[in-house]
């Protein structure tokens, strides 16, 4: 009888933790494929955007996803494209106006200086991209690898939190 009992219990428990599971798990409201966005600031285009398929979620906080990755054109307040950032998969929080790219994330600015890393951060507000995670910048002269990265949302002026090696790319030059 004790193991009937058990077994009788046991069996509503697990109902009731799928039942809870299932109703935590979100669908999104809309799906949209293709997908290419203009952002302005004062009619003047600041950002372009482009994905594959966008996923938009109304739970309690609004969010974004772009499980097939984005591209991000900026633009100077003279239509000049100043920066271009890439992604693997990416999620936009739209409270906070913050966007977390995940996977081959690359960033490029107008002076031909590359970022590659495996996380990255966009702070709209704060006009802020930032990381924790190890990255490679390479620019004409240098590879450049380190922990910890802070930019302005054109690349244009960045520190490194903790840099652990340079390399010099003209050096091989001249040593022949």
């Amino acid at each position: 009888m004790f193991l009937i009992t058990t077994f009788v219990f046991s069996c509503q428990t697990n109902t009731q933790k799928i039942d809870a599971l299932v109703k935590d798990t979100e669908e999104p409201v809309v799906i949209s494929q293709d997908v290419e966005w203009l952002y302005t600031k004062n009619g003047i285009p600041s950002h372009r955007l482009s994905s594959p398929k966008v996923l938009r979620f109304d739970a309690k906080t609004e969010y974004i996803e772009f499980p097939k990755g984005l591209e991000i054109f900026s633009f100077d307040t003279l239509g000049e494209q100043e920066a271009y950032m890439k992604s693997d998969y990416a999620i936009q929080h739209l409270d906070d106006k913050t966007i977390k790219a995940k996977g081959g994330v690359l960033l490029e600015n107008n002076k031909g200086e590359k970022l590659e890393t495996e996380s990255l951060f966009w702070n709209e507000k704060r006009e802020q991209i930032f990381t924790e995670a190890t990255v490679k910048i390479t620019n004409k002269d240098q590879i450049i690898i380190g922990e910890g990265f802070e930019s302005n949302t054109s690349f244009s002026k960045y520190t490194l939190k903790n840099t652990r090696g340079i390399i010099n790319l003209g050096q091989a030059d001249l040593a022949e």
